[in-house]
């Protein structure tokens, strides 16, 4: 189309001037032309669309017609470029650059609707559901859609690049090396987005859980991509990496069902057989006649002769998993035990040890008692002194003068 011959007033004006006029009339035409273009086209496919999800019963089909509109009025755009250049004979390499930004602009658009519509599927996971075929977890959903969103980017980016004539291969071969050094750097950073995934999907435990871990024990507040962060009991916020808790082992406390109640009792060696028997019967009668206990779990026995004591084994299922009703009936049923302990007079025994003690070292020993009576020694009476009828040398009388 020759628009200078439609302008015959312009052979009249400088050349500079001309061509200046001329190609602002081509701008000018170019845009009414992609302008019209997306207005028609759009009108012509949406319309439509419009009057059929209205009638459905899903909202996501009209979210989906919704966040595509923007991708299809950039491929109109596109398809606007390349029209009008066709149109308008440009020269060679204006209609090259412009076909080549045109095809770059729809293949855009086709990777910005891929990434719009899975965004609307994945905040539904029934719809989902339905069109794959696939039961992801609810919470995975999110980490998937980044995934998914940055993997659909990196596509469209290798298409568009590969448009432009840039050589692909050469360039994911760059990548991929460099991948690998931050792969080796981050790896760290991976275990815990592997970690994320593996949380996620086995469930371990989730946001206001009772865990406890070899590391830490607390309520889950917050699972994140690289940590999660756990409350513990002092209130103190520990932030503990994913890998680190995918490799630990994790009890969770908060999903427990029931909780066991094993205790053991210990009677002084001064009870009866009688009250060990009734004691036995009372406390298993007050077990079965408790609500929030199985009745099938309940085990009372005399089990042993301890050294200091008389065991009684009581073992049952408390049907409570709310760790203070779980103490409350807990509390219930120790004050219940003492009081049947009380009313068949019997003693609670505790650890005692009796020592007897043969000798002492280092005490003086009394002394010992002569075997040979001394009042029987030749020359002695009692208490040492001589015999009556025998007279010492020193008192035998003196002669008269």
């Amino acid at each position: 189309m020759d628009l200078l011959a439609q302008l015959p007033f312009l052979l009249d004006q400088p050349p500079l001037v001309r061509d200046l006029v001329l190609n602002l009339i081509l701008v000018i035409i170019c845009i009414l032309i992609i302008v019209v273009l997306r207005w028609v086209l759009t009108a012509i496919l949406f319309r439509p669309l419009r009057i059929v999800v209205r009638r459905t019963q899903t909202e996501v089909d009209d979210e989906l017609l919704n966040q595509s509109l923007t991708p299809v009025r950039i491929a109109v755009v596109g398809l606007g470029i390349i029209f009008t250049v066709n149109l308008f004979q440009f020269g060679p390499e204006v209609q090259q650059i412009a076909e080549t930004v045109g095809r770059s602009l729809i293949i855009g658009s086709v990777f910005f609707a891929l990434i719009r519509m899975f965004a609307v599927v994945s905040l539904h996971p029934a719809f989902f559901r339905q069109i794959t075929g696939l039961t992801i977890p609810d919470r995975l959903l999110p980490f998937l859609n980044t995934v998914v969103k940055y993997v659909i980017i990196a596509l469209g980016a290798i298409f568009i690049l590969q448009e432009l004539n840039f050589d692909v291969a050469a360039l994911i071969a760059s990548l991929g090396v460099v991948g690998i050094g931050i792969s080796l750097a981050s790896q760290d950073t991976v275990g815990n987005l592997f970690g994320f995934a593996a949380i996620v999907s086995d469930n371990p435990f989730k946001v206001g859980d009772f865990i406890r871990t070899p590391d830490v024990t607390g309520i889950v507040e917050q699972v994140g991509m690289r940590s999660t962060r756990i409350r513990q009991l002092d209130q103190v916020l520990v932030t503990v990496p994913n890998n680190l808790l995918t490799n630990a082992v994790v009890m969770n406390l908060t999903r427990l069902e029931k909780r066991r109640f094993d205790l053991t009792l210990t009677f002084t060696y001064s009870t009866t057989s009688a009250q060990l028997r009734a004691v036995v019967e009372a406390i298993r009668e007050l077990l079965l006649k408790t609500d929030d206990i199985d009745p099938e779990s309940v085990i009372v026995h005399f089990v042993d002769f301890s050294s200091s004591s008389l065991d009684v084994r009581v073992i049952c299922q408390i049907l409570l998993a709310d760790w203070r009703e779980y103490t409350a009936l807990k509390e219930t049923l120790l004050l219940e035990i003492m009081g049947i302990a009380e009313a068949l007079d019997i003693s609670f025994a505790f650890p005692s040890r009796s020592i007897y003690i043969e000798d002492m070292p280092g005490a003086a020993k009394p002394e010992q008692e002569s075997s040979v009576d001394e009042s029987q020694l030749p020359g002695q009476g009692l208490g040492g002194s001589p015999p009556p009828d025998q007279e010492s040398p020193d008192s035998s009388p003196s002669s008269a003068p």
